[in-house]
């Protein structure tokens, strides 16, 4: 979710970020990812931020995820006439579980 606010703590060395409320969802919705990553956005034209983060160096690879959840996102919200309810998506490619 989008930053609520951020503060520096006393110190100056480390920041506070509070982010929006997310929704309830199912756990099989949300993932954690630790670790270097490079990332390519677009937005849709009903102005939701799409994100494909790729492992470094890679994010020419993501470009026809993006491209396919853009439009993907625009046919649904079009089709069913019910927004997708948050402000942005992420989608992350990792290579490893091709194998």
């Amino acid at each position: 979710m989008p930053e609520k606010c951020a503060k520096t703590l006393p110190g100056g060395k480390n920041k506070e970020i509070t982010y929006i409320d997310s929704p309830k969802m199912s756990s099989y919705l949300v993932a954690f990812c630790v670790g270097e990553f490079d990332f390519v956005q677009a937005q849709t034209g009903h102005g939701v931020l799409v994100r494909v983060y790729t492992p470094p160096g890679k994010s020419n690879a993501g470009e026809f995820a993006l491209d396919c959840a853009v439009k993907a996102l625009d046919a649904y919200d079009d089709f069913f006439g019910v927004p997708y309810p948050l402000p942005k998506l992420d989608m992350v490619a990792i290579p490893e579980f091709a194998m």
